[in-house]
Parts: structure tokens; C-alpha cells; sequence
């Protein structure tokens, strides 16, 4: 079965940045299941896997463009250690979801101060060039509750409680 829109999509990979430094992969005993057309990974590694099969394996190249963005200017937050969950993680590139006037959003860890946490609404991987290493393990038609959600459920994906 190829991969293509309302189909779940189990891989492994190995990402890297030009330098070849590694900057994640996915866990052999828990690979990456994600919705194929519901923008659940990066749009340049989406259209690249498109039309791939089981077995099939790539190396794609995705510019910032089809990542996770180019870098821009933003302005960063900075608020007290103090004011976040005590069990949040707090180090450079930590993923937080924040909210505002009901509305939630994700800010990532720019860099801790002491006491002070500097977030940034940037993902750390902004204006990176990226360089995966992709390996199609399963290839599945989703369901049409996984489709109506936008996402997988069951192993290896999202459960609703």
C-alpha cells in the first residue's frame, strides 16, 4: 500500500542538520506513527514520502521552508522559574504549551538565567536545513475516527481518555 492522504504512516528515522550532527531519531522499540496529509510532520518530508511503500527506504533533504520555517526576529518572554509547573521541563529547546485569552500555543526553551526562563515562540529547528534519513516500516488505511481527529489512535499513536 503507498502512502497518501487518510493513511497511517509507521517509521523510523534519523534526522541530522548539514554538518551531519545528529538532532533526533526515533526509538526502535517505539517508531514515529503519524496521519499522512493532516500536516502531523513536516510538509517537505510529507511530499517527499508520498507515494512510498513498506520496506521503501529515503534520504530526504527539507529546506526551512518545508520545516519547520526560516528563522525571523521574535520576541522572546521572560518569566520567572517560579511561575511554571513545577514538574515542566526547563532546558534549552523543551517544549512548553502556554495560553492565552483561552487560546493554547506552543513556546519553546530559548535558554534558562538563573532564575529566569527565556521562551520563544520559535521552534528551535527554525531556519535549519534538514536531513532524514527515513525507513517505512507500515503503511495502514486510517480509521475514520483517526481521520475525523486528524491523528492516529491506538499503539503508537494518541489515545483520547
Amino acid at each position: 500500500m503507498d502512502i497518501a492522504a487518510d493513511r497511517v504512516v509507521t517509521l523510523s528515522y534519523v534526522l541530522k542538520n548539514t554538518a551531519g550532527e545528529e538532532l533526533d531519531r526515533s526509538d526502535p522499540d517505539r517508531p514515529m506513527v503519524y496521519l499522512h496529509g493532516h500536516r502531523n510532520i513536516v510538509p517537505g518530508l510529507e511530499r517527499q514520502l508520498e507515494g512510498k511503500t513498506k520496506g521503501d527506504k529515503l534520504d530526504a533533504v527539507v529546506p526551512p521552508e518545508e520545516g519547520y520555517g526560516p528563522k525571523q526576529k521574535v520576541k522572546t518572554l521572560r518569566i520567572p522559574r517560579s511561575q511554571l509547573p513545577g514538574d515542566a521541563p526547563v532546558h534549552p529547546g523543551a517544549r512548553l504549551i502556554m495560553e492565552s485569552q483561552g487560546q493554547h500555543f506552543p513556546v519553546w526553551v530559548e535558554k534558562v538565567q538563573g532564575p529566569t526562563v527565556v521562551l520563544t515562540p520559535q521552534h528551535p529547528l527554525a531556519g535549519v536545513e534538514l536531513h532524514f534519513s527515513v525507513e517505512v516500516l507500515d503503511v495502514r488505511e486510517a480509521t475514520e475516527e483517526e481521520i475525523a481527529h486528524g491523528h492516529v489512535h491506538g499503539p503508537g499513536g494518541h489515545d483520547h481518555d
